[in-house]
């Protein structure tokens, strides 16, 4: 199933958000508490970052890719 832009464009710029949001809470957290205690925070916030790349990068890969016509579907589809 396929995504519409919009939707696909506003997760996007949440999950960015949320990055952002969690490595300034990193930030507070280590200078409160030191880098020990805030590690976990700042794992989070590139986890979900990368997870942002991965979807960005797969997003335009499927735009790249060329669209194929009826027959050469159906010629894919038998022959895989």
């Amino acid at each position: 199933m396929k995504e519409d832009k919009p939707k696909t464009n506003l997760i996007n710029i949440l999950l960015l958000f949320f990055s952002g949001a969690v490595l300034v809470i990193g930030v507070h957290q280590t200078i409160v508490n030191g880098f020990g205690e805030s590690y976990w925070i700042f794992m989070v916030s590139i986890a979900v970052f990368l997870f942002y790349l991965t979807r960005k990068n797969k997003q335009k890969q499927e735009e790249n890719t060329p669209k194929m016509n009826r027959r050469a579907k159906r010629y894919m589809d038998r022959n895989h």
